[in-house]
């Protein structure tokens, strides 16, 4: 869905996809803490190097599975630190 400004009230961490849409968000932060929760998806996978998550549809089948792999990962490394906040 798309983003809106109530979303910076409701959720700790806001990731986006693409560095656009990164842009976009974390222009609309009304404050530093705001923008701190702005976070690029694949910073998750490769930190640190800003990457878009691949856009697999001008591709070939391989590339849906390579960018479900990837946001599986990067999903997986989210959960994994939201658990040891937990503990």
């Amino acid at each position: 869905r798309q983003f809106q400004m109530d979303d910076f009230d409701t959720f700790d961490l806001i990731y986006t996809m693409d560095q656009n849409n990164f842009n976009h968000i974390f222009s609309l932060a009304r404050n530093e803490t705001e923008q701190k929760k702005v976070k690029m998806i694949m910073n998750e996978v490769f930190p640190g190097e800003n990457r878009d998550v691949p856009d697999p549809y001008y591709g070939t089948n391989e590339g849906f599975e390579e960018t479900y792999k990837l946001l599986d990962l990067a999903c997986e490394k989210i959960a994994n630190g939201v658990k040891k906040l937990k503990v």
